[in-house]
């Protein structure tokens, strides 16, 4: 069968090419993916939520998309969906459709409040038939406890349908670890590079409201699958296990966000993002990223967090601003042989919650040696948004489109007015260089 080809890295500035090939291995493009933050009483979160780029499915020369639609109520209340949207030059929307099964034997079993589709995984093409798979979170599913969450691996088709699917919870998918009422698995979602080397794609899950240590203080697992889907053991990162040193507190909900770093330290072991944006560094849930470098069992050899307080960050956050709503990898984006982070604050108040895009650009031990806002009016975005739109409730690095050296950025901004999906053109210092949005 053909393999989906994969969005195009973004083109470095000229003189970068030596820093790249020296530096350490970069972020893959085509497998960001990161869910927003919402609290188990917030649904709907609407179209935008979570974005993945799944490459060009059907060979016709066009990105696709997912997106998710977690408050759509598909047979019942907020059971959600995901939606498929072509991309082509410009940001444009071409084409839309509703992710569907493939046969009729195939059911999802989805139930009120399941919130399917609230964050997204591109996982590659997990199962070898040649076309890119796909791994939906739903954190209100009810297996085995209220809103302790789930995930379904949907292996897809060329033409954006669901061949075969594997569900993993507390209950489904081989997965053991101990997951209580309210956990909310499958808040967030990130692929990772081979960890253990068995040469199958690996996921990172959050559970934003897992009370290692203290209530809601968060958590992230790490999901070591089989190529059929299923969990073939895994490593939890909180307040309690995984080597995490770093001090969570009662209500932080770590795990709210994550994204693949690449090898960001040089290490030849996949790093990863954590958003925390109910952390209460500087102002009360103000918020902040973490950055695990990882070791090949999934824990933590060492972290750096990134606040009002701390990791070099000096942007303004006030109260509720919630840095690490949302956390996208961006590659080298200004050349200098260090990957370089993009961070959603979806509660930055210059316009009531209108939102803002943070992009970070990192020095290897994952400190901040600058940044750029993104907002209404500013660093370049061409629009005045609206008091609660609530830009960066998702972000998904997409490439460079366009083939002309700006990476394309994926942001949601999923509030209260149905949700919109914006593609932002980046230039190499971050500011935006021209903006579509694609609406539900």
């Amino acid at each position: 069968m053909r393999a989906g080809r994969l969005p195009r890295p973004a083109a470095a500035p000229a003189g970068a090419l030596v820093l790249l090939l020296a530096g350490p291995r970069p972020c893959p493009a085509q497998w960001e993916s990161d869910g927003p933050t919402r609290d188990e009483h917030d649904l709907p979160a609407q179209f935008g939520a979570a974005v993945a780029p799944l490459g060009d499915l059907d060979l016709d020369g066009t990105l696709d998309l997912a997106v998710g639609e977690p408050g759509a109520n598909r047979g019942g209340r907020d059971r959600g969906t995901v939606r498929v949207v072509q991309v082509g030059a410009g940001g444009m929307q071409i084409s839309r459709q509703e992710l569907r099964r493939a046969s009729s034997g195939i059911k999802r079993r989805l139930s009120n409040r399941d919130g399917f589709g609230f964050s997204l995984a591109a996982l590659g093409d997990l199962d070898g038939d040649g076309t890119t798979d796909l791994a939906a979170g739903g954190p209100g599913d009810d297996s085995g406890g209220r809103n302790k969450g789930a995930l379904w691996v949907l292996f897809l088709t060329p033409e954006a349908t669901i061949r075969a699917q594997q569900k993993v919870s507390s209950k489904d998918g081989g997965f053991a670890g101990l997951l209580s009422r309210r956990d909310r698995f499958g808040s967030a979602l990130a692929p990772l590079e081979d960890l253990d080397g068995d040469l199958v794609q690996d996921l990172a899950a959050g559970a934003p409201k897992d009370d290692d240590g203290r209530k809601d203080s968060g958590a992230v697992w790490i999901l070591f699958l089989a190529r059929d889907g299923t969990v073939a053991r895994h490593a939890k990162v909180s307040a309690l296990e995984g080597g995490f040193s770093g001090p969570l507190r009662r209500g932080d909900r770590f795990g709210s966000s994550l994204a693949a770093l690449g090898d960001l330290d040089g290490d030849a072991v996949e790093d990863l993002a954590v958003g925390a944006p109910h952390d209460d560094d500087g102002a009360f849930r103000s918020g902040a990223v973490w950055i695990l470098f990882l070791d090949p069992g999934g824990t933590v050899k060492a972290e750096r967090k990134i606040s009002a307080l701390e990791g070099g960050f000096s942007g303004e956050l006030r109260t509720r601003h919630k840095l690490g709503t949302s956390v996208a990898c961006l590659g080298d984006l200004d050349g200098d042989g260090v990957q370089d982070l993009a961070a959603g604050a979806e509660g930055d108040i210059r316009k009531r919650h209108a939102g803002a895009v943070w992009i970070l650009f990192l020095e290897r031990d994952g400190t901040v040696k600058a940044e750029r806002r993104i907002g209404s009016l500013e660093g370049g975005f061409p629009a005045e948004l609206r008091p609660g739109d609530e830009l960066g409730s998702s972000l998904a690095l997409l490439g460079d489109l366009e083939g002309d050296g700006l990476l394309e950025l994926a942001a949601g901004a999923d509030g209260r007015f149905n949700g919109n999906l914006w593609i932002l053109s980046l230039a190499i210092d971050g500011t935006v260089q021209a903006a579509s949005r694609l609406r539900r």
